[in-house]
């Protein structure tokens, strides 16, 4: 009985202050103590605290010596049921402000780093976006990843997102390597692939930037192929959101995706 009384909420000595009062019948504090085992002086202090809970009242008795008893169990139940409203009030005033709490947090966050060099590194810092909870957002360019070297992962990374049903927008350079990496890694993604190309005119002061930087959650993913194969990893909210903003301006003046037709298929039309 006092274990469960404990996992009610009751402490240790107020479990064993309730039961010898439940025992006892009305009794004074002496009698009381001496059957929970416990000093005079803490039981005075119990039986305060238990009166606060609802769960013992006392009367004056015959020799003017405090009487206590326990009040019915069907009292412990209310009090119980007391403390879980109060809880559950609780509970919903904190949902209502989490938001406060989370912007005030923002104001000191301080970016996490991680690190990775070497291509398998590059690959593991990579995978991070199939974690993804929104959209991922993309500035890619194929020709770093056109190798032999990461072909494969590419198409296993594609399988693996598209199982998933993570959506991604890509912006990248409208270039012949880019569509035929489009065209054969994203045969069967690009019900989740969502292209835009920039001319390579519009940004002829970048021949190629050998890399690529995904935004997800909160953070920032960035592969860099020269002149080193480095992964790097940015949780930092306050960036992400820094980036889709900048993306989404980017975005707005790409070119949709269309797959070039040959001249085969224009004779046909």
């Amino acid at each position: 009985m006092h274990e469960i009384l404990t996992k009610l909420g009751l402490d240790e000595t107020e479990s064993k202050v309730y039961l010898a009062m439940l025992e006892l019948g009305p009794s004074t504090v002496s009698q009381i103590t001496r059957k929970a085992m416990i000093t005079r002086t803490l039981g005075y202090h119990v039986l305060e605290k238990l009166g606060w809970k609802g769960l013992v009242n006392r009367t004056a008795g015959s020799n003017k010596k405090m009487i206590y008893a326990a009040e019915h169990p069907q009292r412990l139940l209310a009090y119980l049921k007391n403390q879980r409203s109060l809880w559950d009030r609780r509970l919903h005033e904190a949902e209502d402000k989490l938001a406060d709490f989370v912007s005030l947090s923002r104001l000191g966050e301080k970016p996490l780093v991680r690190y990775q060099e070497g291509a398998e590194g590059l690959k593991s810092i990579y995978a991070e976006s199939l974690a993804a909870k929104t959209e991922i957002l993309a500035i890619t360019d194929y020709e770093a990843w056109a190798g032999q070297e990461f072909s494969k992962n590419q198409r296993d990374y594609l399988k693996e997102r598209c199982r998933l049903k993570i959506h991604e927008r890509i912006l990248t350079i409208d270039t012949p390597t880019t569509r035929r990496c489009i065209k054969d890694w994203y045969k069967n993604a690009m019900k989740y692939s969502h292209f835009r190309f920039i001319k390579p005119e519009d940004i002829s002061v970048i021949d190629t930037f050998w890399g690529e930087v995904n935004v997800f959650n909160n953070k920032v993913m960035m592969s860099l192929h020269k002149p080193g194969r480095i992964g790097i990893l940015i949780e930092s909210t306050p960036l992400t959101n820094l980036l889709k903003s900048l993306f989404e301006m980017a975005w707005r003046s790409g070119k949709p995706y269309e797959e070039k037709k040959t001249n085969r298929q224009k004779s046909n039309i």
